[in-house]
């Protein structure tokens, strides 16, 4: 088997593990095996769920298959540093990727909603009091962890593992999952339209920290709205304001909000556009600097050496000492992995087998079918 083909299997059975250990664990949650764990071990669960298996399974068990270093591993997934710059462009795009969402998950609420479906069905009431200390561990649990985890091995893992389907498939594939893996239909519309939207940004900046740091203002931003909320320190009835002052005028609640959505969509573009240049265009320049000084250098080497032998290089020789060239600055530089260097290597055409089908059909059978029984309880209930 080829480096392509194994490298999307091992991706594959990294991720159905994933999903049927998570499966497990909601089903336990379902019939209310875990109910002796409390709310605090509720928090602990969760940080089982991020850390021990979405975020060590995607690392350590990857490597442990596809035989690779850990420092190789995070490579590949798109771990490549990025500027001050462009962590204030991920964080202002978190902000207008919180608001947009805000719309979305109204307008499938609203779907939902005239389709039969109880929102207050299998969810808990949020009230009672909200102190400062439980926002700090939900920030932790909920948009901390998430925003690390759930990138790594969505993003990551499973983004850059399925791109020898091709950029668009991958990006659509790992969406889809991302959502469906929430297993919960209230969350399934946004979290795909988020995912969409951070796998095109990961794949167009070759770097998963925008995407961590999107996710996590994301998150966090909801978190605020609801401590905000209960405290009663306005922010979080922003909203509920807009909606109240609307209500009875339909035509101006349509216009503010269609004006707001094309200045917010405006803005993302011209932010994903310099996110871009501050990203992979920045590192693609530093690559071609590094390059030509490498090559350089190696060319005055062969000159020396060819003087003194009185040899000259052929075509095929010149080609192959530029292949190295490329691929070792292209490591030193961070702008590439050895597993991308192997395929680079490979010439053998890339065929999806069926054991990684059948388990990729398994992984969305699995995640599917939670989903969508969440969305008949909250019908019947």
């Amino acid at each position: 088997m080829n480096i392509r083909n194994k490298t999307t299997r091992n991706t594959i059975i990294c991720y159905t593990t994933i999903v049927v250990l998570f499966v497990v664990i909601r089903m336990l949650l379902h019939f209310g095996v875990l109910n002796f764990l409390g709310e605090i071990g509720e928090d602990i669960l969760n940080a089982f769920i991020q850390i021990g298996m979405l975020f060590s399974i995607s690392i350590f068990m990857f490597k442990g298959i596809q035989k690779a270093k850990v420092r190789d591993v995070f490579k590949y997934y798109g771990f490549k540093k990025i500027s001050w710059k462009a962590v204030l462009y991920a964080i202002l795009i978190g902000v207008i990727v919180y608001i947009l969402n805000v719309f979305v998950a109204t307008f499938f609420n609203a779907v939902l909603s005239a389709l039969g479906y109880n929102f207050n069905a299998g969810t808990s009431s949020g009230g009672g009091s909200y102190p400062f200390w439980l926002f700090l561990i939900n920030l932790v649990t909920t948009a901390i962890l998430p925003g690390i985890c759930e990138e790594t091995a969505h993003r990551g893992m499973l983004l850059k593992g399925l791109s020898n389907l091709g950029s668009k498939k991958a990006i659509i594939i790992s969406s889809l999952l991302f959502g469906l893996m929430h297993m919960n239909i209230e969350q399934f519309f946004y979290a795909t339209c988020i995912g969409l939207y951070l796998g095109y940004l990961t794949s167009l900046c070759d770097t998963i920290y925008p995407a961590m740091l999107i996710h996590f203002m994301n998150n966090a931003l909801s978190l605020f709205m609801g401590f905000s909320n209960a405290n009663g320190l306005g922010f979080g009835n922003m909203f509920a304001w807009l909606q109240f002052n609307f209500q009875n005028n339909f035509i101006t609640a349509l216009l503010f909000v269609i004006i707001l959505v094309i200045l917010l969509v405006m803005a993302l573009r011209v932010l994903t556009k310099a996110l871009y240049k501050e990203t992979a265009l920045k590192r693609m320049h530093n690559l071609q600097e590094a390059l030509f000084t490498e090559m350089m250098r190696t060319a005055f080497q062969s000159e020396v050496k060819e003087l003194a032998d009185g040899t000259k290089a052929t075509k095929e020789e010149d080609l192959e000492n530029f292949d190295k060239i490329f691929m070792s600055t292209s490591i030193e530089t961070g702008n590439s992995s050895e597993i991308d260097n192997q395929m680079l290597k490979e010439d053998e055409p890339f065929k999806l087998d069926n054991l990684s089908l059948v388990l990729l059909v398994t992984c969305f059978i699995l995640t599917g079918a939670v989903t969508l029984m969440t969305f008949i309880l909250g019908v019947l209930l």
